[in-house]
């Protein structure tokens, strides 16, 4: 094999993969870093990439096909939304235990791909059953519980492939939060797709006990 290149984002207009009907990432095949989804060193490699490049775009993450995916920054009102849940969730994580986080820590997933949700939480005895290699410089695994926020670089569809290999990997519940249609997702492990068309509070149920989130006050009606 190859060896991985080290380039800050390289010209390679004529492998990016533009998506024709929404904006807001480009994909680039590992092939062209000289890596692959088995690459023993792919986790490193895109650490170390994220790092020289982290003043020039918004996220990474690698898709179950072997491309780089580079995402624009989320921006606004993307960014206070975000903010919100993760500011909740944290708090009450404070006192319940476990970890919770946001895109900046991402997860190698059951097909192969590493992701970031938008925020997540993962109970203590879930992030100590991990051995000390597989928490960085990505996380093998997944959280009990994670939250996906529709924004201009993806759509729901796309969310929902994300949401089933969540699922497949041990995820207990996930919500994704539409906040221009204010609609939620909510999903489970083990059940249907439960749509709640503009809830106000969401809560965690036995996932994570007393915890409540304000969506309609927080999210739906929080844009400029």
């Amino acid at each position: 094999m190859a060896t991985p290149t080290t380039t800050v984002l390289p010209t390679l207009l004529r492998t990016v993969r533009m998506p024709s009907d929404f904006e807001g990432y480009v994909l680039i095949p590992l092939a062209e870093f000289g890596l692959s989804l088995d690459s023993p060193d792919l986790g490193v490699w895109l650490e170390g990439f994220a790092g020289r490049n982290k003043d020039a775009v918004g996220d990474f993450e690698i898709t179950a096909r072997g491309e780089l995916k580079i995402m624009s920054p989320i921006g606004m009102p993307g960014d206070w939304h975000q903010a919100e849940i993760m500011t909740s969730l944290g708090v009450w994580a404070r006192e319940a235990g476990g970890r919770a986080g946001d895109p900046t820590s991402a997860f190698w997933l059951v097909d192969g791909s590493l992701r970031g949700p938008d925020t997540w939480w993962m109970s203590a005895e879930r992030w100590n059953s991990l051995p000390a290699e597989a928490r960085k410089p990505f996380r093998a695994g997944v959280p009990d519980f994670l939250v996906e926020i529709v924004s201009s670089s993806n759509r729901e569809s796309e969310l929902e492939d994300k949401v089933e290999v969540y699922l497949q990997g041990g995820a207990r519940l996930v919500w994704v939060i539409n906040a221009r249609l204010r609609r939620v997702t909510v999903y489970r492990a083990g059940a249907e797709p439960e749509i709640l068309q503009d809830p106000d509070m969401l809560g965690g149920g036995d996932v994570l006990p007393g915890f409540a989130f304000n969506v309609r006050e927080r999210i739906f009606d929080n844009v400029p």
